[in-house]
């Protein structure tokens, strides 16, 4: 993947916060009513070079483009336009966990996100990947 500041990455990737749209970005979005007791715990996903979410919602079932808790509340951009392994990568992570049994702590919608993120290049484990959309993320509702 081309080097581009994320700056860059936000000009070129046209996210549709509408109409849950989110190219190449990592997504988050509550889960109640965990995330009221505890704000950490959420549910992720990955948008394709499309914008359609990629997410590990149950057993052995991936999710596209039908967000299990509905609309994204959180995204960070982390790759763009030109990225020609991005949408491969996701496809891999749907390959392996659509083979798994879901569980909350073990195997989860983080470590299928942190999968796809590490097959594209950029290695993230479920923690980090969680940090990535928190700390360098945007929220929906504030743009």
């Amino acid at each position: 993947a081309p080097a581009t500041s994320k700056i860059q990455r936000e000009r070129a990737v046209p996210v549709d916060v509408k109409n849950n749209r989110f190219p190449y970005s990592v997504v988050w979005g509550p889960l109640c009513p965990l995330t009221c007791c505890c704000p950490c715990v959420g549910h992720m996903g990955i948008g394709d070079s499309t914008g359609r979410i990629h997410d590990f919602n149950g057993p052995y079932s991936i999710g596209v483009d039908d967000f299990m808790v509905g609309a994204v509340w959180r995204y960070a951009v982390v790759s763009g336009p030109g990225d020609s392994g991005w949408d491969e990568a996701i496809h891999s992570a749907d390959s392996k966990y659509e083979t798994k049994m879901h569980n909350i702590c073990c195997e989860n919608c983080h470590h299928h996100t942190a999968y796809a993120l590490t097959k594209a290049g950029r290695p993230h484990g479920m923690i980090s990947s969680l940090l990535l959309c928190c700390l360098q993320g945007k929220c929906t509702w504030c743009t």
